[in-house]
C-alpha cells in the first residue's frame, strides 16, 4: 500500500524536522485535566496507522489499529480494563464467579440501547459470544471462547457462562475487543450496529471512517464530541505533520527518535503508555531451517538487543528476553537469565546445526511497528559476526497482516499484550491459537496452560506461568527483542487523554474519553 496522506498534506521528513528545530516549550499531559469539566460538542479528528484495504469491522476478525479503534467507538464489551489495569464494569454492571471459577454470572446494565433502538438483552450477549464459538468459526478469539462450554440466559438481564474448566481470569477475557456485543442475529459488518458511544456513518477500509455521537449512550461521563473523523495515515511523518499543522487532533505511533522533538512543540502533548507492547520476529516452526532448535538459538544470540533499545527506542522501552510477559505483569518470571548478544555462542549453535554460515530472508514493513525496518537492518549487521546473512525484504504496507504475517517463513510482528498473562499465552502460544504466529506446537506447554486454569490459588498459578515463560524462552522459534512504550500525541486543546496500560490511545477508547477545549 502506498503511503496514505491526510488530504491536503504531502509533508516530508525534512520539513518536519526543520520546523521542530525551533521548538522551545516542553509539553506533557497535565494531571489536572482529570478534574476539569468536559466541554460538549465539536469534531474530533484522529490520524492513525494500521489501516489496510482488507480492514473489516467484523468483531471476529479485528486486526490492525484502524479497525480496532473504530470498533471501540461503535461497540461495547461486557467488561473494560480501567486505567489501573483492572477489570471494570461496562455492559455488565456486576458479575460473580462460583464453583471454583467454573460458573460465571454477569448481570447486565439496564436501559442500554443499540444504535438501531433495540434494547440490550441477554440474548444479544449470548449471540455475540457464540460468534466466536464452535468448529466453524474463524474468530481470532476462538481460543479464548473455547473455554465457554455453555451460555445460558436465566433472565433478560443475566448471562451465565459455564466453562469447560475453571478460569479465574474470565472477567479479563471478556474485556477482549473481539467480544463486542451486537444485536442477536446481526451480521452486516459493512454497517455494524453496537451500543457504543458513536454510531457508524461511513467506513472505507484502509482509508477513513466517520462516526456520530450516540445521543442515547448509557454513559453520561463519556462521548463528549459530536463527530469523530478517523483517517488512516500509515506514514508516521505524515501523521506528525498533520498534527503539527492542525489538520488532525490526535495521532498514534510516534517514532521514538522524534518523540523528544515533538514533545517540545508548544501546541502538542505526548501521551506515553508503559504497557505490555512488545516486538517479535516469529519464525515458522514448520519450515526449515527454523524447525531446527539450534538455528533458532543461533539467531536469538545474534541480535544486539541493547543496541536496539538504545538506538531505536530512545529510552521508551526495555530489553526483551524472548518471552511475552512484561516485567510490570504480576506473573512475570524474573528468574529467566537475560539472553545476550553473543556471536560466538551463536556460531556454536550454528555448528551444532551442521552449518558454518547461514543465509535467510526477513520480511518486514513499518506496519507491524514503526521501527521494524530499522530493527531488521540492525539485526542484519549484528548477525554478520555470527556468520549469518539476513536479507531484508521490504514488503508492501497494504495487506501486510493478511499477506505477510503468518504467511512468510520469517516476518516482523508486534503484540499489544493482554490484560492477563494467561490470555497472552493462550492467544498466541497455545498450539491451536488462531494467532499462533510461529505455528509452534508444544504438548507440555498446552498441558501446563490448561492445568494453570484449574488452580484457584493465585501464587500456585503464578508458578506455572513462570514455567510457561521458560518454555517459550527456550523452545519457541520467536525473538522478542524489546518491550516498548506506546507514544501517542494530541493537540493541546484536546483534554482528558490519559494512558491506559492495556493499549495505546487509552485502550483505543480515546474518542469517547476526550473533549475539545476550543
Amino acid at each position: 500500500m502506498t503511503d496514505v496522506f491526510f488530504r491536503g498534506f504531502n509533508p516530508t521528513r525534512r520539513s518536519f524536522l526543520a520546523g521542530a528545530g525551533a521548538l522551545v516549550a516542553a509539553a506533557s499531559v497535565p494531571s489536572a485535566v482529570l478534574a476539569e469539566t468536559p466541554k460538549k460538542g465539536g469534531t474530533l479528528r484522529i490520524g492513525i496507522n494500521g489501516g489496510s484495504a482488507t480492514d473489516t469491522l467484523d468483531p471476529t476478525q479485528l486486526v490492525g489499529s484502524f479497525p480496532i479503534n473504530i470498533s471501540r467507538q461503535v461497540f461495547n464489551t461486557l467488561v473494560e480494563i480501567d486505567d489501573g489495569g483492572n477489570p471494570s464494569p461496562e455492559l455488565a454492571e456486576s458479575w460473580e464467579a462460583r464453583d471454583g471459577n467454573k460458573r460465571w454470572t454477569f448481570k447486565l446494565r439496564k436501559g442500554v440501547t443499540f444504535h438501531n433502538g433495540k434494547t440490550l438483552s441477554a440474548e444479544d450477549v449470548k449471540y455475540s459470544l457464540e460468534l466466536h464459538m464452535g468448529s466453524a468459526t474463524k474468530s481470532k478469539a476462538k481460543v479464548l471462547a473455547a473455554a465457554m462450554a455453555e451460555i445460558a440466559t436465566p433472565s433478560p438481564d443475566q448471562v451465565e457462562l459455564v466453562l469447560t474448566s475453571p478460569n479465574p481470569d474470565m472477567d479479563y477475557v471478556l474485556s477482549d475487543l473481539h467480544f463486542a456485543i451486537v444485536p442477536a442475529g446481526f451480521n452486516d459488518w459493512a454497517k455494524p450496529v453496537g451500543t457504543g458511544p458513536f454510531a457508524l456513518e461511513s467506513f472505507q477500509p484502509g482509508v477513513s471512517a466517520r462516526t456520530l455521537k450516540n445521543k442515547s449512550y448509557w454513559r453520561s461521563d463519556r462521548a463528549h464530541v459530536d463527530v469523530v473523523e478517523t483517517t488512516v495515515i500509515n506514514d508516521m511523518t505524515a501523521r506528525i505533520s498533520a498534527l503539527q499543522g492542525g489538520a488532525i487532533d490526535i495521532i498514534n505511533g510516534i517514532d521514538y527518535k522524534v518523540a523528544g522533538l515533538l514533545k517540545r512543540l508548544p501546541t502538542v502533548s505526548l501521551v506515553v503508555t508503559e504497557g505490555k507492547q512488545h516486538f517479535s520476529l516469529p519464525m515458522d516452526a514448520r519450515a526449515a531451517p527454523f524447525s531446527n532448535r539450534d538455528v533458532v538459538l543461533a539467531l536469538k544470540h545474534s541480535i544486539d538487543r541493547e543496541q536496539m533499545v538504545k538506538l531505536l527506542l530512545f529510552g521508551y522501552g526495555k530489553i526483551g528476553n524472548d518471552q511475552p510477559i512484561a516485567g510490570t505483569d504480576p506473573d512475570f518470571n524474573p528468574g529467566i537469565p537475560q539472553r545476550t548478544y553473543d556471536p560466538e555462542r551463536a556460531r556454536f549453535h550454528l555448528k551444532k546445526a551442521g552449518m558454518s554460515e547461514l543465509s535467510l530472508e526477513l520480511s518486514t514493513s513499518p506496519i507491524p511497528f514503526e521501527q521494524a525496518v530499522n530493527t531488521a537492518e540492525l539485526f542484519s549487521e549484528s548477525a554478520k559476526a555470527a556468520g549469518i546473512s539476513i536479507n531484508i525484504k521490504r514488503e508492501p504496507d497494504d495487506g501486510y497482516w493478511s499477506n505477510v504475517w503468518m504467511k512468510r517463513p520469517w516476518a516482523a510482528s508486534f503484540w499489544a499484550g493482554r490484560p492477563s498473562a494467561s490470555m497472552m499465552l493462550a492467544s498466541v502460544y497455545a498450539s491451536e491459537a488462531p494467532w499462533n504466529e510461529t505455528h509452534w506446537k508444544n504438548e507440555e506447554f498446552d498441558r501446563k496452560l490448561a492445568e494453570a486454569r484449574t488452580i484457584a490459588d493465585a501464587s500456585k498459578r503464578r508458578q506455572i506461568y513462570f514455567e510457561l515463560q521458560q518454555i517459550i524462552h527456550d523452545e519457541c522459534p520467536t525473538i522478542i527483542p524489546a518491550f516498548a512504550s506506546w507514544v501517542d500525541a494530541a493537540r493541546k486543546d484536546v483534554k482528558g487523554f490519559v494512558p491506559n496500560p492495556n493499549f495505546m490511545l487509552s485502550d483505543h477508547r480515546v474518542a469517547e474519553r476526550v473533549w475539545l477545549d476550543r
